[in-house]
């Protein structure tokens, strides 16, 4: 099992220019296209959970997706290359998934999505989102650190 860093950013007001690609807010019927789509993005990635645990099946009391801050980037014919999945737990904003078809990595596409929705999560009230990264995964490390965010110090018991 790979180890993982849990990462914290503020969502305050930033860069604010139109996105550069097609995005959308998710919507319910979304679901099967993700599906596939995140399937495929993590084709031979051992111990890759299934999408749907907090998008398909919310749990009421504790994880329920922030459908205002998940967001996909679309191409031609409606066609979903890329999504960011934002769940709230116990009040605080999480990002549950980020993933790029593999035709449509290195064009930007997560970037644009994140931060679309940390500006999205700070309209909505939420004042930072957390997201957990393996280690091994230096695309997704090199992602969140260019847009500010910090690891959260193992042991800090406000986030453990």
């Amino acid at each position: 099992m790979n180890a993982s860093i849990t990462l914290i950013a503020a969502t305050g007001p930033r860069d604010t220019t139109p996105a550069r690609v097609p995005v959308r807010p998710l919507e319910p019927a979304d679901l099967p296209q993700l599906a596939r789509l995140h399937q495929y993005a993590y084709a031979g990635h051992p111990g890759q959970r299934k999408l749907g645990r907090a998008a398909a099946s919310p749990d009421e009391g504790r994880t329920r997706t922030a459908e205002a801050a998940s967001l996909v980037a679309y191409g031609p014919e409606d066609q979903i290359r890329a999504a960011i999945i934002i769940t709230e737990r116990d009040g605080e904003a999480v990002i549950d998934e980020l993933f790029t078809h593999p035709d449509h990595r290195r064009q930007g596409l997560a970037e644009e999505l994140l931060r679309h929705s940390m500006q999205l999560l700070h309209t909505l009230g939420r004042t930072t989102v957390t997201v957990t990264v393996e280690e091994s995964n230096s695309a997704a490390l090199a992602l969140y650190l260019s847009r500010d965010f910090r690891r959260i110090p193992a042991g800090d018991s406000e986030y453990d």
